[in-house]
């Protein structure tokens, strides 16, 4: 007996291969329908990459808010065209006289707010096109400023022209191009030499399934040590556990009254926040949206409505082998 997999695997995607070729291979090796990957890494980072499968998929909108963690190696006194160092060097600067105090400086400046323009070099669409299709071509067109937000950054060592650091960081920041600005502001330029993703929201490199490894792997079952569930993929959400006739309402999409809820057994929320609604016999069965806060439902009007099913998640379902048939 087969059984489809559900959820999310880590891949510790290697240097050389795009966040694409990743899913591609993990697609293809073990036959999955759909699969998906949360947040992309350039070709020459390397790091944690969730791939979303199956019902997975309906996680990615849930997930792609929580912050990244990059450990980061800046090389000082070239700018490249890629900010990176598989482009091309367009500024040489001397670095010698630098100081460590200066960079360290540098460094914590940028925490907090900031405003970055986004690279030419980059996945972001322009008139239907990525604009590193432009750039290849040697076109460069102007770009808006993003809000972003360094949350933290750490300066592990200084061997010169290298820094080595950790910074946390909101979705969409750009890591390649905090490097060319620390370089700039530092006075020689620079460019990213290693980028390695230790973190995606919840998920952390040890929980990653190494590059090799998968490529030993040829069957779904293989993956179940390395795979995440649907459930467990959303650790920091309130969880709603239904009962037959409640589950069975939510999996027709229809939404929950005061009336269908227990205000014991009901965990806090907020107006708009997100729910997981659990099941014991099928584990993650949908994502809520809350109509108002807990505190707030009127539970003496039983019609109204409470929770809405923003996401409705199948059961599991079996395949049958030839050896159910012996």
């Amino acid at each position: 007996m087969k059984r489809e997999i559900d959820g999310l695997l880590i891949v510790d995607k290697p240097e050389g291969i795009t966040s694409l070729d990743v899913v591609r291979e993990v697609k293809h090796r073990f036959g999955l329908k759909k699969a998906g990957h949360l947040g992309t890494l350039d070709p020459f980072a390397t790091g944690v990459l969730p791939i979303a499968i199956n019902e997975g998929t309906k996680l990615v909108p849930f997930l792609e808010e929580g912050p990244k963690e990059y450990a980061v190696t800046l090389k000082l006194g070239e700018e490249t065209t890629t900010d990176d160092w598989t482009g091309k060097v367009v500024i040489s600067e001397a670095w010698d006289g630098v100081q460590p105090e200066k960079i360290e400086a540098v460094l914590y400046g940028f925490l907090g707010k900031i405003h970055q323009i986004p690279p030419m070099f980059s996945a972001i669409k322009m008139h239907g096109k990525p604009l590193y299709r432009l750039a290849r071509k040697g076109i460069e067109v102007e770009r808006k400023e993003r809000a972003v937000e360094i949350y933290k950054i750490q300066m592990e060592k200084v061997d010169l022209p290298l820094v080595f650091f950790r910074v946390s960081c909101s979705k969409g920041t750009y890591i390649r191009t905090l490097g060319r600005d620390m370089g700039r502001r530092i006075g020689c330029g620079g460019h990213l030499l290693r980028l390695r993703r230790i973190r995606s929201g919840p998920f952390t490199i040890e929980q990653a399934i190494p590059w090799e490894r998968l490529k030993d792997l040829s069957q779904p079952e293989h993956l179940h040590p390395w795979l995440i569930s649907l459930g467990a993929a959303l650790p920091g959400l309130p969880e709603v556990i239904g009962d037959e006739s409640l589950v069975r309402k939510v999996r027709f999409g229809r939404e929950m009254m005061a009336q269908d809820l227990s205000p014991q057994t009901l965990p806090a929320f907020e107006k708009g926040e997100w729910l997981k609604m659990s099941s014991p016999e099928e584990g993650l069965v949908a994502i809520l949206r809350s109509e108002m806060k807990k505190t707030d439902i009127p539970w003496a009007n039983p019609e109204v409505v409470a929770l809405r099913p923003l996401r409705v998640f199948q059961p599991q379902k079996r395949r049958y082998s030839a050896e159910d048939y012996i």
